[in-house]
């Protein structure tokens, strides 16, 4: 391509070297602040013009004052050309007011040479903004980087996107590299409607990054645009770079995301009616990452609880109790896997849950109390008289995650599915105290729960699940 010239200089961003200078240097002074505990392998950074999102992208960037990378690759959002895969070029420079950043081109060649994840394309390069706009922070770092690989996605295909995601990664690894991923959040809510979707994509990115799942952020996004599709375009404008930056970060050895800073774009025009949400932060490995599973204060439990007798209350009544499209605490909007336990006096009156997400925490805990009332198989329905004596226990599971032998298991931590073809069964944690071994545990959990042999969870035809549980009860 040889020089690809600014395309949105003197629009998203001050078009004189001396202006341009004068405002990252500000923004990224203000925003200075010591860089969260662990080694930094990403950066989430918006693509808006500056007078919206720079000073929240300078929020990360100033993370990165006393970091040096040799090669950066840019993982941006394609906005004007379909591409199958991540386009990139082989060599040349991208220009700025503030100088030229060169192409790796012995990294960029290494990623070309997968034809089925990567393309060459000048044409979806030559006015895209989302990587234009990273680049005057890159040049004002304290250490700018010398080179970049600047690539561009937008395929809804997931698989394609955590194989691409993976082999950047493979290629980062094995250099002083850093990924940079560029993505607005939310287009044109409501204001109110922008901070609860982009709080829960947000949330979800880390807890994705922390099980090592990009999935689950797939998943969180599809789930929000699902429910508030009415009111905004897009939950996430950047999902694809989102997607295959989170897997190239994982494959660098990245376990956790640090959140930097969150606004919207009617906090700074002061038009509420329709905003784009900025998030900004660091991909990170760290050496005691956070649970990767949803964080629930005590307010937020006791809102569960109500929610899930209100559920049961309105059955009671003949009725199906009304939930909002989108919850006002973000956190309830996220997917989860849910168990809803009922006892009246210490004894089980119902349980039934998901091991899998099948709607947001919510929605699940509403649709559970009321099946684990009037659907478990082992009861009848629950009487408006048995209705004042029970007592509800919520748990919330986190994301399955497979491990290879019961020697990853943590006795009284980890809730166990095991699964052999069609036949599968799940013990939560707090069914621990009734066993005095892993083994006892396993073995019941096979023949009691998944219809196998006692020691089938030592065949390797067997395959074991962990996931921990945040169980709360009235």
């Amino acid at each position: 391509m040889g020089i690809r010239e600014p395309a949105v200089a003197g629009r998203f961003y001050d078009s004189s070297a001396d202006g341009l200078a004068d405002t990252v240097d500000s923004f990224l002074k203000d925003k200075a602040a010591a860089p969260p505990a662990g080694e930094i392998k990403g950066l989430l950074a918006p693509h808006a013009g500056y007078a919206y999102s720079g000073p929240t992208a300078a929020a990360a960037y100033a993370l990165l004052a006393g970091a040096a990378f040799d090669t950066v690759y840019i993982l941006g959002t394609g906005h004007n050309v379909p591409l199958d895969g991540g386009a990139t070029l082989p060599s040349g420079t991208f220009r700025t007011p503030l100088g030229d950043l060169e192409i790796d081109a012995a990294a960029a060649a290494e990623l070309l040479a997968e034809k089925k994840l990567f393309l060459t394309s000048a044409r979806a390069h030559e006015r895209e903004h989302s990587i234009e706009v990273q680049l005057p922070f890159l040049q004002r770092l304290p250490k700018p980087p010398k080179k970049i690989v600047p690539l561009l996605f937008n395929t809804d295909d997931l698989d394609t996107l955590l194989s691409a995601g993976r082999s950047i990664g493979r290629a980062a690894a094995a250099r002083k590299a850093l990924i940079c991923v560029s993505s607005d959040l939310s287009h044109y809510p409501p204001a109110e409607t922008a901070v609860i979707s982009d709080r829960a994509a947000l949330e979800s990115y880390a807890i994705a990054v922390r099980n090592g799942d990009p999935s689950y952020f797939d998943g969180t996004l599809r789930l929000l645009e699902a429910k508030a599709g009415a009111e905004m375009d897009t939950a996430a404008c950047g999902r694809a770079p989102m997607i295959a930056g989170a897997a190239a970060c994982l494959e660098m050895g990245a376990n956790d995301f640090h959140l930097a800073e969150y606004v919207h774009s009617g906090m700074v025009s002061g038009n509420d009616s329709g905003v784009v949400g900025y998030g900004a932060g660091l991909l990170l490995r760290s050496a005691l990452p956070p649970a990767g599973m949803i964080t629930l204060d005590e307010a937020a439990r006791g809102g569960l609880l109500n929610l899930a007798r209100e559920a049961v209350a309105a059955r009671l009544r003949g009725v199906k109790a009304e939930v909002p499209e989108l919850f006002p605490r973000p956190v309830y909007n996220l997917p989860s896997a849910v168990f809803v336990t009922l006892t009246i006096g210490g004894r089980l009156r119902g349980c039934i849950g998901t091991m899998e997400p099948r709607g947001s925490l919510a929605d699940s805990v509403a649709r559970y109390a009321v099946a684990a009332a009037f659907e478990d198989p082992r009861f009848g329905p629950l009487s408006a008289a048995e209705f004042e004596k029970v007592r509800l226990e919520i748990s919330a599971l986190s994301p399955l995650r497979r491990v290879a032998s019961a020697d990853a298991i943590e006795q009284g931590r980890h809730g166990v599915y095991i699964k052999r073809g069609r036949l599968s069964g799940t013990y939560l944690p707090q069914v621990w105290e009734h066993f005095r071994s892993k083994k006892d545990f396993l073995d019941s959990l096979c023949s009691e729960k998944a219809g196998l042999q006692p020691g089938a969870w030592k065949e390797k035809s067997t395959a074991l699940y962990v996931y921990t549980v945040d169980s709360f009860g009235e």
